[in-house]
């Protein structure tokens, strides 16, 4: 009985030991390297490592937005935390190092460290403006982003006790270095260089430019998953909390070549040797077809809420895209509160791209094209104007001429209709085209899509419904720009390209780096229909009695242009916060004027739009323009 209970104990033994021996066998031989990269990297310290957004540049290479070297006052994680268990051992650390340096007892060591976090705590408040507990709490709710965003990508990095965490951004050298001097009265401060985002332009091309911003909850989601796997270096693209991104504009539209990738360094903890690192890559540079100089002589000319767009006609290159009014991008953070209570010019809105307003008279060579396509026109074709189409008493359906003296333009062609722009001409045309056809043709025009940019803010055009909204009264007034249309400028501008160019469509170009998105195809019209269409607005601008003659013709150049005058409901706002707008802001006409240069050799076209104007398109945007014409000579532009 003994014999066997020892035999069956020796057994169990001897089993143990195989196991025990297997065990170490696995570990030690065939684990023995992943163990030991496991011990090398306990005592590695994990930095990430941040990398340069790429400049927006103009058409000449001047920088419109660049990261610019500056510095972030950084605080220690236990300073920033209150009711740590951990906070003593640190106490601890720093109370030892001050005995230590000073020859002092331990009451003595607590008042010099007291005296010190006061020091770093009042300078923390001087430079961010806020108090020693909002200054906290805002580090903590970043902290804790930063946590979760970790667990959410299982992403290993420096923990936050050993990290530093920037509580004031953005600080100059000069304010870095005398920091720096204070420091040494401080604890648990220091400054680390960084990087801010610039804009030299200031004002100019704001809206073009557009801006960054910190990522918010959404776009983490968003851009992280849309990442896929989660190797190494996919994980150096993802967005951390706190990161930057473009938030409008060329900024947010470039975002994925302006981003880069951060790094990732790997340091030992005790001699601060770098063990290994993937260098951070910088984001790539963007360059842009508008041309600064151009586009601040163009504003200083507008001076009023409004858009003026500038197109180069072989190319559809944007030379210039102004939105009035302006903001300083390098103080937007400041500024955003004012801006955004801002209601009565939309100031944070792209009028080139994003404000629909019904296009008047300008549309009418297109109507034209339309017209001279469908076969209801050609160079012989007449139209009778009366002055009016039903009767003298419809007010809605007058010609301009009538309203002014009862007068009528009798027999008019194309080219006199344009040159005259008789309305009751082409309401009789846009009769006969009915909505569908007039919608069809501007779709090809473009004027159904975004212009194609490529910025976030542009909008389509508003069409009428041809399964809902064809009707004689439609029909007549998409002809003249009234009704259910609105466009944008830069649609305006572009169909003016078009007409210049002979009849192709070519989408806007303004982000070199977008030219292989650019659409490009033939109008359905012949040389010479389009020709028809360029002699009319030949005769607007260089033949007296031309509706721009008097306000646009320059006898140098041979302007070729459109004027339009549409009425504009009155902009509302809700002053009183019932959730009623009634309150006028603004009121008028949106006035017009459209066109391209020079007559023989087009080189340019252009749109100039001011927003509820007292005074009609020729009077107000036909001076303008000619400005403009002549600042693109003087540039090389024609």
């Amino acid at each position: 009985m003994y014999e066997r209970r020892l035999k069956i104990f020796l057994a169990m033994v001897a089993a143990g030991m195989v196991i025990l021996l297997a065990r170490l066998v696995h570990l030690q031989i065939l684990k023995a390297d992943e163990y030991r990269q496991r011990a090398r990297d306990s005592l590695l310290q994990d930095e990430p490592l941040p990398t340069a957004r790429g400049q927006v540049l103009d058409r000449n290479n001047r920088v419109l937005a660049a990261d610019e070297p500056c510095y972030d006052l950084c605080l220690h994680y236990q300073m920033l935390t209150q009711n740590d268990p951990r906070e003593s051992q640190w106490l601890r650390v720093q109370l030892a190092r001050i005995r230590k340096a000073h020859g002092v007892d331990k009451d003595q060591a607590r008042a010099i460290y007291d005296d010190r976090v006061r020091r770093t705590w009042e300078l923390a408040e001087e430079l961010s403006g806020a108090s020693r507990a909002e200054i906290a709490e805002a580090a903590r709710q970043a902290i804790d982003r930063i946590r979760a965003w970790r667990r959410r990508c299982n992403v290993e990095m420096l923990a936050e006790e050993l990290q530093p965490h920037p509580v004031v951004t953005g600080l100059d050298e000069a304010t870095a270095v005398r920091i720096r001097m204070r420091l040494k009265d401080m604890i648990g401060a220091s400054i680390h260089p960084s990087a801010a985002r610039r804009y030299p332009a200031g004002r100019s091309a704001c809206h073009l430019i557009g801006r960054t911003g910190p990522v918010d909850e959404s776009e983490l989601e968003e851009q992280n998953d849309s990442t896929g796997g989660r190797s190494e270096q996919q994980k150096l693209t993802l967005y951390m909390p706190g990161d930057s991104i473009g938030k409008t504009g060329v900024e947010k539209a470039c975002e994925d070549l302006l981003r880069g990738r951060r790094g990732r360094r790997w340091v030992q903890r005790r001699t601060g040797t770098v063990v290994r690192e993937i260098p951070a890559e910088p984001g790539r540079d963007v360059h842009l077809t508008l041309d600064l100089d151009l586009q601040r002589e163009i504003a200083t000319e507008l001076a009023r809420p409004g858009a003026a767009v500038v197109l180069d006609v072989a190319t559809g290159e944007v030379l210039a895209a102004v939105s009035l009014p302006e903001y300083d991008l390098n103080t937007f953070g400041q500024d955003f509160t004012e801006l955004s209570k801002e209601l009565a010019d939309l100031t944070l809105w792209n009028h080139a791209v994003s404000v629909r307003l019904p296009p008047g008279s300008t549309v009418k060579p297109v109507a034209a094209l339309a017209g001279l396509h469908y076969g209801l026109l050609d160079a012989a074709s007449t139209i009778e104007c009366r002055g009016w189409m039903d009767s003298p008493q419809d007010t809605k359906f007058r010609c301009w001429i009538y309203k002014r003296s009862h007068g009528s333009h009798g027999s008019l062609d194309l080219v006199r209709g344009l040159e005259q722009s008789c309305n009751c001409f082409f309401c009789t045309l846009g009769q006969r085209l009915g909505v569908r056809r007039q919608v069809e043709w501007m779709t090809r025009m473009g004027f159904a899509d975004p212009p194609g940019t490529g910025l976030p803010e542009e909008y389509r055009c508003i069409l009428p419904d041809p399964r809902t909204e064809d009707t004689v009264g439609e029909a007549r007034y998409l002809a003249v720009g009234q009704g259910k249309l609105t466009a944008t400028p830069m649609h305006v501008a572009n169909a003016m390209a078009a007409i210049a160019r002979g009849g192709e469509f070519r989408s806007p170009l303004l982000i070199r780096e977008f030219a292989s998105r650019q659409q490009v195809r033939r109008l359905d019209v012949t040389a010479e229909q389009v020709e028809l269409v360029q002699r009319g607005m030949y005769r607007v601008v260089n033949v007296q009695g031309g509706t721009a003659h008097n306000y646009a013709y320059d006898p140098e150049i041979e302007i070729c242009g459109k004027t339009g005058t549409a009425q504009t409901a009155a902009r509302k706002i809700d002053q009183d916060g019932d959730g009623v707008r009634e309150t006028v802001v603004r009121s008028g006409d949106t006035a017009w004027f459209a066109g391209y240069a020079p007559y023989r050799n087009p080189r340019i076209a252009f749109a100039v739009v001011v927003e509820y104007a007292q005074a009609g398109g020729g009077a107000t945007c036909g001076p303008i323009a000619r400005h403009i014409v002549r600042l693109c000579r003087q540039r090389g532009y024609l």
